[in-house]
């Protein structure tokens, strides 16, 4: 039997929802505010209530009953909501960690990215937020030059496969290697071989198993061993 607490969040991500689809961002807001008074805390409001109703906006406009207006319209309108929300996510001081997170070329999806960006400072990261489509030689050139210890590369949808290559061929090229990690929507049971093949180490679409795999992986300076 679920608990309440799970009822309840299924209930306002429903809520939620249904204001994206009815073009009333008031009432999108209104849910995801109820969310947060009834005590779901913020990370969960990103991943179980905010992400699972844009993929279904997603898988809506995929299916053809959703037009690119509206998808759009969803998408604005939870951008808005996360932007308000970031703000509010208890960032841990900086321990000398740097990420570079950034959509694969051509990729216009950013808000998984802009999620992951506020994991990983949360944990301490600091973190360079390069958002959807940069070309594959300019982040390349920036990790070069920055020399991250992570490169977080979101993607969502095939038709940019050709860059997502470029890109994390170009990054696996580089000396010192950074730890690439490939996200997104794209990267299925099915796929999820292609980006290891591609020049990825992990393949990881849950912020907080990010967070929990780079604690172990690259832990802070003063942890590692």
């Amino acid at each position: 039997m679920a608990s309440s607490a799970s009822v309840s969040l299924d209930e306002h991500r429903d809520a939620f929802l249904e204001g994206l689809l009815a073009r009333d961002s008031a009432r999108a807001r209104l849910a995801v505010q109820a969310a947060l008074d009834a005590g779901v805390p913020i990370p969960d409001v990103y991943l179980e209530l905010l992400q699972p109703a844009l993929r279904e906006v997603g898988h809506r406009w995929a299916m053809g009953t959703l037009n690119v207006a509206e998808e759009h319209y969803a998408t604005a309108v939870a951008r808005s909501i996360l932007d308000g929300l970031s703000r509010r996510v208890p960032r841990a001081p900086k321990d000398g960690r740097l990420a570079v997170v950034s959509g694969t070329p051509d990729e216009l999806h950013e808000l998984g990215t802009r999620m992951v960006a506020d994991f990983l400072e949360a944990d301490g990261w600091e973190v360079l937020l390069l958002g959807p489509g940069a070309p594959a030689h300019d982040v390349a050139e920036l990790v070069e030059s920055e020399q991250p210890e992570v490169v977080a590369l979101s993607t969502a949808t095939a038709s940019v496969l050709h860059g997502v290559v470029e890109l994390f061929g170009a990054v696996a090229a580089l000396n010192p290697r950074p730890c690439i990690v490939a996200g997104g929507q794209f990267w299925t049971a099915e796929t999820s071989a292609a980006a290891l093949e591609f020049g990825a180490d992990l393949v990881i679409h849950d912020p907080r198993d990010l967070v929990a795999t780079l604690q172990e992986r690259i832990p802070p300076p003063g942890l590692a061993e």
